[in-house]
């Protein structure tokens, strides 16, 4: 018993330090962070948490957006608003920085509340790259965590991570993805890579998707398997992450890039990997933006 009561403290604890920090997803125009006469650039994938700094937006394009612990926000430049006190954004007030309301603002708002009920831990649930994290159960069999999709959003899924690197060349894997329930195969393959891709919106679905994974290598007897399973979501959030989506995909084919971000870490921060991962891809080769290609490096090394 004090074994647990010691773990919710702990667990609340590091909770209440992630939600101390302001980290910077992505900077528009030029910001600065000021704490006394210090000025510090504000760039991409910093942490701020000085209780006295100020986030200062220099010009009419700068935009900056953040995360506070499992809460997203977008910052922006106006006339009357463009200096952010770090205490009031980790304290927010009710429209302390905000006076209109805009799409970004309602998803923003939709999301915190979303996430009030078992909340994440910085990106301590954030696993390998599809979402997946690595438990042995024998020599031959490696058990993965539950995999979260969005039902009808195509998905990624690298299992690079399980495979010997020295091994990867000339490797093939056979893939297949069956209902739990009744054993119908949604989707077999063979393949050399060690990452496939499956768009799910035609597949025909049940009440419940719940899907078994398999993969096997040709050459060996070992085999990966999980499950995946569609996430449950209130009809006005599906609705908004919808539009949000949508928004991405349309900023995809121009050189911005804010919206585009913004639907990848609420993928991410939702424990939607696989999807995350899949438009990212998607994102990138549509316009190779720099600034997602950098996006992508970052996530990668972390």
């Amino acid at each position: 018993m004090r074994i647990f009561i010691s773990c919710i403290i702990l667990l609340f604890s590091m909770h209440t330090l992630f939600a101390q920090e302001v980290v910077v997803k992505q900077v528009v125009g030029k910001v600065e962070f000021v704490v006394g006469k210090k000025r510090t650039i504000v760039k991409n994938f910093s942490t701020f948490s000085d209780r006295s700094g100020v986030f200062v937006l220099k010009d009419k394009k700068a935009q900056l957006f953040i995360r506070i612990g499992d809460k997203l926000d977008l910052l922006t430049f106006s006339k009357n608003k463009h200096k952010y006190p770090l205490i009031d954004l980790i304290t927010p007030k009710q429209d302390a920085h905000k006076k209109e309301e805009g799409f970004l603002d309602k998803w923003f708002s939709f999301f915190h509340i979303s996430h009030d009920n078992g909340a994440k831990i910085g990106d301590m649930q954030v696993a390998d790259k599809s979402g997946v994290s690595r438990s042995f159960n024998d020599t031959n069999i490696i058990s993965i965590e539950q995999i979260m999709i969005v039902d009808g959003y195509p998905f990624k899924i690298d299992f690079g991570s399980f495979i010997d690197s020295k091994n990867k060349q000339n490797k093939k894997f056979q893939v297949l993805i069956k209902t739990k329930y009744n054993n119908q195969e949604i989707f077999s393959s063979i393949i050399s890579e060690t990452y496939f891709s499956l768009e799910t919106e035609n597949i025909k679905k049940f009440l419940v998707l719940e899907w078994e994974l398999e993969i096997n290598d040709i050459s060996s007897s070992r085999k990966i398997k999980g499950k995946i399973k569609s996430k449950t979501f209130q009809s006005d959030e599906k609705k908004l992450l919808d539009q949000l989506k949508d928004k991405a995909m349309l900023e995809s084919k121009t050189n911005e890039f804010i919206y585009q971000i913004v639907f990848i870490e609420s993928l991410r921060l939702s424990g939607l990997l696989a999807n995350a991962s899949y438009y990212l891809d998607l994102f990138i080769e549509t316009n190779n933006n720099i600034k997602l290609v950098e996006y992508r490096n970052h996530l990668t090394k972390n």
